[in-house]
């Protein structure tokens, strides 16, 4: 389609000068990559899935997302996950599977965009990174448009979901995981569209990145619009199937001796580096399969 062609030209366009960035890249930073290169070729060879969080949200009663935000308390993510060996399946409002699922990305800037969105507000930027929070989320946006456009009859039981009665309640239930929503501070939905979304309001929070590898039969379509960028595992995602966790570089020592005080040997690869290494695919590969 013309109109999804344009959007990547004008997405190749805006990710120009990040690319240039990475390319110049020099120090510490190029040090800490030249480290790790040979690792990030080695997982990255495994991946077939990612998964995007955070270290910390919000606590919400029976484990879910969508119900009975309790703002007086935060869950450690990180925590949680190697208590139960790996990413547990959640009943899922926005999608009609009949079951629980965990939610996979296809590519991994889409899972990046929804871990970074646990970036602590009061933290440094990140060391390097391709493209933006707001760019990535603007991009699939549009790019979510365009495909809903091109099959508006197959994707009406999608469309009628997003007119049930509790669509904002839901949404704003999962913005609240990631920090305090007061009336004064709630968030639009223009905002939500425009990729406007603040980042967590947690102290000490930061993204969590899994790559995982799982086997295809364990995996359910779901949404046909989302069909490009993702699939959901019907099945607990095991520790033993995630490559590796991507998190900030400010943040890889500590996730390490919290993964090795529990016996677990995951690769940590920062953040940055993950951006660094895929710097110069073109954005047709990056952002979706």
């Amino acid at each position: 389609m013309w109109l999804e062609t344009r959007i990547i030209s004008w997405g190749e366009r805006k990710l120009k000068p990040y690319r240039e960035e990475a390319h110049s890249v020099s120090g510490g930073l190029a040090e800490v990559y030249t480290q790790h290169l040979s690792q990030i070729e080695m997982v990255y060879g495994k991946v077939t899935h990612w998964h995007g969080t955070g270290r910390y949200h919000y606590r919400h009663q029976e484990g879910s997302r969508y119900a009975g935000l309790q703002e007086d308390g935060t869950v450690d993510v990180l925590s949680a996950i190697i208590a139960v060996c790996g990413l547990v399946p959640h009943k899922d409002p926005w999608i009609d599977s009949g079951c629980a699922t965990v939610s996979l990305a296809t590519v991994r800037m889409h899972a990046r965009g929804f871990a970074c969105l646990y970036l602590y507000e009061g933290d440094a930027p990140l060391l390097y990174e391709l493209g933006s929070r707001r760019f990535w989320f603007r991009l699939y946006a549009s790019l979510l448009f365009v495909w809903l456009c091109a099959d508006i009859r197959g994707q009406l039981p999608f469309i009628r979901s997003l007119f049930r009665r509790s669509f904002l309640r839901d949404a704003y239930a999962w913005l609240g995981a990631l920090r305090k929503q007061s009336e004064k501070k709630k968030i639009s939905l223009s905002a939500l569209l425009c990729g406007d979304i603040p980042v967590s309001d947690i102290e000490g929070n930061y993204p969590l990145l899994f790559g995982v590898a799982v086997a295809s039969s364990d995996l359910i379509e779901t949404i046909p619009l989302t069909h490009k960028v993702e699939q959901r595992s019907t099945k607990r995602v095991t520790l033993a199937e995630c490559t590796h966790i991507e998190v900030p570089y400010a943040y890889v020592a500590e996730t390490k001796r919290i993964l090795l005080a529990k016996d677990i040997n995951i690769p940590v690869i920062p953040l940055e580096c993950g951006d660094l290494y895929l710097a110069s695919q073109p954005l047709v590969r990056l952002a979706y399969s």
